[in-house]
């Protein structure tokens, strides 16, 4: 027999928001998520325990329904649903689009009378409901199974007719009857006065319906006489109220509501709205599955070994693989290399590569080899002593500025339906536990490696001309990469006792913090439990909680500065904590036995096209207060040189003046007027020999805000103000600078019409968001697709300034090095006899990197450290 999952949508929706009130979950933008994880954890249980052939989930549609014709008051005793859950309503109805789950309402019908009619109209199927409304257990038959939710959003229990029977000792049709005894406060159903359950079921033991105990009242005594022959109409109104509908036209057939949940589209869905675990779980779900199609249709590339490479695999475009034994490509030894070519590939080991003149020779000319990340490449081939050029093409690249979105090779397998049939670890076993590989599974981890650069390449070469971005890939991020490769593999030099005298000074200063909160406090606990934090500080010290969220983020508790002393310390505490732990600490795990730190650079780690760095993330190490600078002192420069940092002046405001012809703006560039003084003297309209500090500072806050398409609530939070004095002050900004709002309508018109907005170089960021049925999604959307034109033309920019000043340090024979880039900074270790020539350069490929509508301008400053250079 068939099955068929039926879904009370509204009830169990209101269960999953109450069930995890206490837990509430928001994505990063604010929208609020836990009614809609709770929902998709109790859907997923019901699937996995009932594995429907068809599911159909039913819902209310609006307040009224044929039983107000019957009793005004129904259901009119219900609370205002709270707005964190009726702004989770739209997205509950996207979660099941996503999955492919088919959901029905109707005009005037309850979730209930469609659940109760699907029953009918189907009695040859195994039917099971999913609810936490008991009133449904008058449908179950012998057919059709209730599955209670009970408490939380994983308590549930099946209910037959049997287990009714023994539960509370009462038929299915039997729940009517109670219900018209003993009425239903949920649903305003009155029922009889002073009759409960225990009292309605002795009287359903005894006369089996409200007809017949109607019928049969003088069998009664007392005040229970007196209710029942009293209030005998309200009982049958409240029977009729509580009986569900079976006799609904429903306006589908089965094949509509077949089910087949769709994983791709779903996991997207758990992605945007930052439902990790279940994303998570989804893709290991849809990797096995794609695994498992992979390996019963997906030809097989066929790898041969071989002693020497032959003639006919040293063309151009063959693809090049280096077979590594760990993740990292300073540590990783290259056991041999793969070479493909139309339908042939081999794998020579790496002793025998060295033998192979012909190889070597093809390995180290100019023919075009397409490889998977250019950058590992170079740092794998130099580590085995091999020479490599004509890595023309990086397919891993090339895939992303084709898709902003694929920035993990899990999400480019994922879109490409590709599968790791073997791993690293299984080849060569983990870092620290090494193996010695078998031939077979060195062979098929470069087969698929060779399949995925193969898949990539044909998907993205006509693309790139399509999208008109084939300058970007080859004259911009290809030849980038190789600049990268050169400044990991230089590195910074660091000093350890700095770092060790910053990590005692800071440890000093956390012991003193934490015997002053405990002093506050009154007692000890763990500072840094939420839990036990907010217990002092809500329940032992009563400072005021935001909302029940009971949250000790570093946004709520600088609200309460000055309220309590304590604050302010735990401030403290946690700023010195971070900088104990990534920085005086955590950069000592970092620094190679060469006594540098040789970070990584992403190139296609964020959808802007800036680049991000790890291994450690130099790019986060702060600048807005003095202790966090300490740190860049102990980075160095190399014996005898000296460090030379210089970086842009306001390069995206200057960005935003140029794209949107702002001509406010770029006078004030143009006549190195101080922008925000500028500005300040525009949106206030005062000269600018009377614009003050403060005038400046909010000045200045819009100016960035603007850039990234801030709201007058993030504006006066940001200025300590309130929402109507930032939206004026927005406004203001825009009346005196209209060409800025006609721009940044003009790029939201457009990512809405296209899907994606664009830099000046054509480098494109897709923006789904901008779709989105949820209102602060949408505007999510619109801030990023205002952001993402103006910040990805400033990373260009300096990545067009970071291969000119490559280029030109190699003509001029320098020895001076680029070894840095931090956002818009980029460092450099010169030798002092160099300074002139070096800083020239610098000036000279920074400030014309690009022909704007205004000047651009870099700053330069040379230290024996980091912190002297910034």
């Amino acid at each position: 027999m068939k099955k068929m999952l039926l879904v009370d949508g509204n009830s169990m929706l209101f269960r999953a928001f109450y069930a995890t009130f206490m837990r509430p979950m928001s994505t990063s933008t604010g929208i609020p998520t836990n009614a809609i994880y709770g929902f998709a954890m109790m859907i997923n249980k019901a699937v996995h325990i009932i594995q429907p052939d068809a599911m159909l989930v039913a819902f209310d549609k609006g307040k009224h329904t044929f039983r107000h014709e019957l009793f005004a008051e129904y259901k009119g005793g219900r609370k205002e649903t709270p707005d964190a859950l009726v702004e989770q309503f739209p997205i509950v109805r996207e979660y099941l689009e996503a999955a492919g789950i088919k959901q029905f309402e109707m005009t005037d019908i309850e979730a209930d009378d469609i659940i109760g009619s699907m029953i009918k109209k189907y009695p040859d199927w195994d039917i099971n409901v999913l609810s936490s409304d008991r009133d449904m257990l008058q449908l179950i038959d012998e057919t059709t199974s209730v599955w209670l939710m009970k408490k939380g959003i994983s308590d549930i229990e099946e209910m037959t007719v049997e287990s009714l029977k023994e539960k509370m000792g009462i038929t299915p049709d039997q729940i009517r009857d109670l219900k018209g005894l003993m009425g239903d406060a949920s649903d305003n159903i009155p029922g009889i006065p002073k009759v409960g359950e225990k009292t309605a079921l002795k009287l359903l033991e005894q006369f089996g319906t409200v007809e017949n105990l109607i019928a049969n009242t003088d069998q009664l005594k007392g005040k229970l006489k007196e209710n029942v022959e009293a209030f005998k109409d309200q009982a049958l109104l409240s029977k009729r109220l509580a009986t569900i509908k079976t006799d609904v036209e429903i306006p589908f057939e089965t094949e509509e509501f077949t089910f087949h949940i769709t994983p791709e589209p779903l996991r997207q869905f758990y992605v945007r709205y930052e439902m990790n675990s279940l994303a998570s779980k989804l893709s290991t779900q849809i990797s096995e599955q794609a695994e498992a199609e992979a390996l019963s249709s997906q030809p097989t590339l066929t790898v041969a070994e071989v002693r020497r490479c032959p003639e006919a695999l040293l063309q151009d475009n063959a693809i090049l693989v280096l077979d590594q034994d760990q993740p990292s490509v300073y540590f990783a030894d290259v056991h041999g290399l793969a070479l493909a070519y139309q339908d042939q590939a081999v794998y020579i080991p790496i002793e025998d590569v060295h033998q192979d003149e012909a190889l070597l020779a093809y390995l180290a000319g100019e023919k075009t080899k397409i490889v998977y990340d250019v950058k590992a490449c170079l740092h794998l081939a130099d580590g085995a002593g091999l020479t490599i050029n004509g890595m023309k093409i990086d397919a891993m690249i090339a895939a992303f500025l084709c898709d902003s979105t694929l920035t993990s090779d899990q999400k480019i397998r994922e879109k490409f339906g590709l599968t790791e049939t073997v791993t690293m670890d299984e080849v060569y076993g983990k870092p620290g536990k090494m193996k010695l590989p078998e031939p077979q599974l060195q062979r098929q981890l470069c087969a698929q490696k060779i399949q995925l650069i193969d898949a990539l390449w044909k998907d993205s070469e006509p693309k790139l001309n399509e999208m008109e971005i084939v300058s970007l890939f080859y004259d911009v991020e290809m030849p980038l990469a190789v600049v990268l490769y050169k400044m990991e593999k230089e590195g910074i030099r660091i000093d350890s006792q700095t770092l060790d005298d910053i990590a005692r000074q800071t440890q000093a200063r956390l012991d003193a913090l934490t015997d002053a909160i405990y002093a506050a406090a009154g007692e000890t606990f763990n500072i840094n439990s939420p839990k036990q934090l907010g217990e002092v500080l809500f329940d032992k010290l009563g400072l005021p909680a935001s909302g029940k969220k009971r949250s000790t983020s570093a946004d709520v508790l600088e609200k309460l500065l000055g309220v309590h002393p304590i604050i302010a310390d735990l401030l403290e505490f946690r700023k010195y904590q971070k900088l104990y732990s990534t920085y005086a600490e955590g950069l000592k795990k970092y620094i190679h036995p060469d006594g540098r730190i040789h970070t990584i650079y992403n190139q296609c780690a964020t959808q802007t096209g800036r680049l991000s760095s790890t291994e450690p993330n130099l790019q986060n190490i702060s600048v807005r207060d003095e202790e966090s600078r300490e740190v860049r002192k102990a980075f160095l420069p190399s014996e005898g040189n000296v460090l030379v940092a210089s970086d842009y002046s306001q390069i995206e405001l200057r960005m935003l003046a140029h794209m949107a012809d702002e001509q406010g703006l770029l006078d004030a560039f143009r006549h190195a007027v101080d922008i925000h003084t500028k500005t300040a003297s525009d949106v206030f309209q005062i000269p600018l020999d009377q614009v003050d500090a403060k005038h400046r500072r909010q000045a200045k806050a819009v100016n960035f805000g603007i850039v990234y398409g801030i709201s007058d609530f993030g504006l006066s939070q940001q200025l300590d103000i309130s929402r109507a004095q930032a939206k004026e002050f927005i406004e203001r900004y825009l009346q005196s600078y209209p060409n800025i709002s006609k721009y940044m309508d003009q790029v939201i018109s457009f990512c809405q019409e296209h899907g994606y907005t664009a830099t000046m170089l054509g480098r494109r960021r897709e923006v789904p968001e901008i779709h989105d049925k949820n209102y602060m999604t949408r505007e999510f959307g619109k801030r990023a697709a205002m952001n993402a034109p103006i910040q990805g033309s400033a990373a260009d920019l300096i990545k067009l300034a970071m291969i000119r000043i490559d280029k030109a340090i190699s003509e001029k024979g320098l020895q001076s090095k680029m070894i840095l880039q931090v956002h818009d900074e980029l460092i450099f270790d010169a030798l002092p006899s160099e300074l002139d020539a070096l800083c020239a350069i610098i000036q000279e490929g920074m400030e014309h990197a690009m022909e704007l509508k205004v000047p651009l301008v870099a700053e330069t400053k040379i230290g024996n450290t980091w912190y002297e250079a910034k």
